[in-house]
């Protein structure tokens, strides 16, 4: 699934070739990827202008004319491809977007069909509804925020990092990258994390989400910008789909195991599971 550095990168290019362009006409092939009527939604799409473009979590934002907005997640195959208009459309496009005075189409692919496209009205402020529940942004969060949101819960630190609604834009990549750099095994407890623990797995998030964006975003599936380009992180991962081979930190054998439903990835000997200091009291007790 595209997480934050891929959705970054896509927003990037996006803003840089689209920022002031009109749609003209959108062809909704496959109507699920679509919240909302079909007709309706071509209909109010086509006049507006694209004003910029923006990323909340995983969700792609173009802001448009008319105080609205129109918001693409990706979730696990979606793809956003700016495509020359001989491109003829793929068994996997389920919409296409034309534009006024621009040749180039924009489509959006997705193999799995989980994606999900809609127009939204802007809030008062500017806000989106659909998005207001969503976590901070890692990214912009600070280290003493992010350190109380973490030990305000009693959850598995993996799940916890993965939860939209605590932290927006994480996902299985670099939860299992920043947890690894850090040296915290995926199954502690976020409440017993120590200061030290957290001060580090704060900065070790910040930075290789920075280090993912730089590179272009990790290509391990289907994930390509929108001018096709594959991203470069995956060279840089240290511990995700790697079981099997040695820790690049210590030479151990890196495992995978599932955690909260999710395929895991780590090294046991530098993320040592320890165990509470609680269960050590009862079992003395016992």
């Amino acid at each position: 699934m595209p997480e934050l550095p891929e959705v970054e990168t896509i927003v990037r290019g996006l803003r840089k070739k689209l920022t002031g362009w009109e749609f003209f006409r959108s062809e909704i092939r496959t109507a699920r990827c679509l919240r909302g009527n079909r007709e309706e939604f071509c209909e109010s799409l086509s006049g507006r202008k694209i004003l910029d473009f923006g990323r909340r979590g995983k969700n792609i934002i173009f802001h448009l004319s008319g105080g609205a907005a129109l918001v693409v997640h990706l979730r696990m195959t979606g793809q956003l491809r700016l495509v020359s208009p001989s491109t003829a459309p793929g068994p996997h496009t389920h919409a296409q977007f034309f534009f006024r005075q621009h040749p180039d189409q924009l489509c959006f692919n997705d193999a799995r069909k989980f994606g999900r496209i809609w127009l939204e009205k802007k809030g008062a402020g500017g806000e989106l509804p659909s998005l207001s529940r969503l976590g901070p942004e890692p990214l912009e969060i600070s280290a003493r925020e992010f350190a109380r949101r973490i030990q305000a819960k009693k959850r598995v630190i993996k799940p916890l990092l993965l939860d939209q609604c605590f932290l927006a834009g994480v996902g299985n990549i670099y939860a299992d990258e920043s947890l690894h750099r850090a040296r915290i095994h995926p199954r502690r407890n976020s409440a017993e994390l120590s200061g030290e623990e957290l001060r580090r797995l704060y900065r070790a998030l910040k930075r290789i989400l920075q280090a993912a964006i730089r590179a272009g975003g990790t290509s391990v599936r289907s994930y390509v910008d929108s001018a096709g380009a594959r991203g470069g992180y995956q060279n840089f991962l240290r511990v995700y789909r790697r079981e099997g081979e040695a820790c690049r930190n210590c030479g151990g054998t890196l495992v995978r195991e599932m955690v909260g439903g999710r395929s895991t990835f780590f090294c046991p000997r530098c993320q040592p599971a320890r165990i509470p200091r609680s269960h050590l009291k009862n079992k003395d007790q016992k």
